[in-house]
């Protein structure tokens, strides 16, 4: 009997390992080739699915462990995700069979499918831009863990996302593993290994011509983009532009959430220290939800409930006396009256030198179970996978708001992306298509995940954001890890000596934003490359069933 769960579950492992905590990248160019062979070996159709299943359940499971540290009721939520996510494998195996029919090789139809299926798993289930005109549309999905994301640290390589997104690194490195897979399953030592008996005749190898053309043009693929790479890194230095202090505390989540002593403490007296920094900051910058008082807004022409009055004229008096002596960027809870009701907002608040409000920026895309819950009213027992017993929902923002600030050189504006947002590519170029920002601010909470490696991985994932918008980015995170990124995706400023180094602890990140006006390729024309796999999936299907038939 052929080997099928013991291939695809090392595929599982050695993926893992290309991401962090492990870091070993170039592992992911063949970390696939194992669970290809379900493609062609002859076995049920039960084990092929189950195999497949498996390999995507043994990577999940280990990658998203993190998830469980945020909260006891959080283990519920790695388990579901490890149960979920591998279903894009099992439809992904599908789709690559298909086109085998067809004689597509793997070279082309493994980044073909992969890349289709990390958009959708980015924006499963309601998260796609062409629902919002039939009014379906919700921000959602989980991002993560994509192919191209394994190549954060080779610059050369990851250019290519100005032109692609991170699918096009996905798609290369996903080319890569297609192209390993042919090669290997010609091998008898191979084959014996598997313990393939007669092929199944459907699913004909490529010929050694056919064969050797594919690995030309993934070469082709390869070398061009490795070109690119170079050229693009050979431009000149960079503008100076703004000076920021990224502020980073330590706060445990069980302790942040009593919004008590702990965090006022340490976040003013980080506060205090960057208002000594010499040369002084123009901007101070403050992580996710860590300011411990609330912002409460009446919107225009509606009129509150006398409580909700009497809360925002006190609350507009506290922030009155908050003197923050460079402009500051809050992260903060924002309650708003609107539409004869109070909505709660996770928010971005700039204030100026005299605490004036000069700009809010609500987060859009919001954690699900973190910052709702799912179809709350149709399904109640899915606040059994939530952290919190009382209802803490948020509403999704909906516009991306342009700060502007003012240095001793010139005015500037930056756009903000709250937590996680920083892992959806559609947001973060939303700011350079129309009225382009200088650069980007990214907020975010990590205490949630005491020191895992989900602070390393988030920081990766963002450094394909400013490559993508080629606009510079400033983190701020509790806990860490928080740094200045250029759009090269260069890391260039950190709290700490290491990535590692700088979690978990408290510290100041001033830096020179370094200014970039190149535009982006990919911020104008957005996702066409999960489009045309998308496109030609739908077509080599058609195609294959069509000759079934005939």
């Amino acid at each position: 009997m052929p080997l099928v769960f013991l291939p695809a579950a090392i595929s599982g492992i050695v993926l893992w390992m290309a991401f962090f905590p492990v870091n070993l990248g170039f592992l992911a160019f063949g970390a696939l080739v194992p669970w290809l062979s379900l493609v062609r070996v002859k076995a049920s159709r039960r084990r092929r699915y189950l195999a497949a299943y498996l390999g995507g359940f043994t990577f999940f499971v280990l990658a998203t462990q993190w998830v469980r540290v945020a909260h006891p009721m959080m283990y519920a939520s790695w388990i579901g995700l490890a149960l979920v996510l591998p279903l894009f494998w099992v439809v992904g195996l599908d789709l690559i069979r298909r086109l085998d029919r067809f004689e597509i090789p793997l070279w082309l139809s493994v980044p073909v499918v992969w890349v289709a299926l990390e958009y959708a798993r980015m924006h499963f289930p309601t998260g796609y831009p062409f629902l919002k005109p039939l009014h379906l549309y919700q921000m959602i999905g989980f991002g993560w863990y994509f192919l191209g994301y394994s190549q954060h640290a080779f610059l050369p390589l990851i250019q290519i996302a100005d032109v692609g997104g991170v699918y096009g690194v996905s798609f290369l490195v996903a080319a890569c593993n297609g192209l390993l897979a042919e090669w290997a399953f010609r091998s008898v030592a191979v084959q014996r290994w598997l313990r393939w008996g007669e092929p199944v005749p459907a699913l004909r190898a490529p010929t050694l011509r056919s064969l050797r053309i594919g690995t030309a043009a993934v070469l082709v693929f390869l070398l061009g983009s490795l070109g690119y790479g170079f050229w693009a890194l050979s431009h000149p230095a960079f503008s100076p532009g703004p000076r920021v202090a990224a502020i980073q505390g330590s706060v445990p989540q069980a302790e942040k959430n009593l919004k008590g002593q702990s965090l006022a403490k340490t976040y003013a007296g980080l506060h205090l220290q960057a208002m000594k920094l010499e040369p002084p900051a123009d901007l101070i910058v403050w992580p996710e939800t860590c300011f411990a008082d609330d912002w409460f807004e009446i919107a225009d022409d509606t009129v509150p409930s006398e409580e909700f009055a009497r809360i925002a004229s006190k609350s507009l008096k506290n922030f009155s006396e908050f003197r923050p002596g460079s402009p500051v960027l809050l992260g903060l809870n924002a309650y708003e009256w609107q539409a004869n009701r109070e909505w709660r907002y996770n928010s971005a608040l700039l204030l100026d030198t005299l605490g004036r409000k000069v700009g809010r920026y609500d987060k859009m895309h919001l954690v699900p179970f973190g910052e709702y819950v799912p179809l709350k009213e149709t399904f109640p027992f899915m606040s059994t996978f939530t952290p919190y017993k009382w209802d803490y929902s948020c509403r999704p923002g909906e516009s991306w708001t342009r700060f502007p600030l003012t240095s001793s050189n010139r005015d500037y504006t930056f756009g903000c992306l709250i937590c996680y947002e920083d892992s959806d590519p559609y947001l973060a170029r939303q700011y350079v298509t129309e009225q382009p920002v200088d650069f980007l601010v990214n907020i975010s909470n990590d205490g949630w995940f005491d020191g895992t490696e989900e602070h390393e991985q988030h920081l990766a994932i963002c450094r394909f954001r400013a490559i993508e918008a080629r606009r510079p980015i400033v983190r701020s995170v509790n806990m860490g890890i928080s740094a200045v990124i250029d759009s090269d995706g260069r890391v260039v400023a950190l709290p700490g000596e290491s990535w590692g180094g700088s979690k978990k602890m408290e510290g100041i990140v001033s830096a020179i934003v370094p200014i970039d006006t190149r535009p982006s390729w990919y911020a104008r024309i957005g996702d066409w490359l999960p489009a045309a796999c998308w496109m030609a999936i739908a077509l080599g299907c058609v195609l294959a069933q069509f000759r079934t038939r005939s």
